[in-house]
């Protein structure tokens, strides 16, 4: 992806989208206009308890 973002030699819009059951966030890099993808990354969201939730804490 950096690669990409490099070879583009342009300023980009960033854009981030979760997913609706937020289990995936999307991280766009579009072109300087928005009018084309540059670049996209997707993270899965793990999903993990707080320290409170851990030790019987509030919720």
């Amino acid at each position: 992806m950096v690669q990409l973002l490099r070879e583009h030699g342009r300023p980009v819009r960033v854009g981030m989208i979760d997913s609706a059951d937020r289990t995936w966030w999307f991280l766009l890099f579009l072109t300087e206009d928005g009018s084309a993808l540059v670049a996209c990354a997707g993270v899965q969201r793990i999903a993990k308890e707080s320290p409170l939730q851990e030790r019987g804490g509030a919720s």
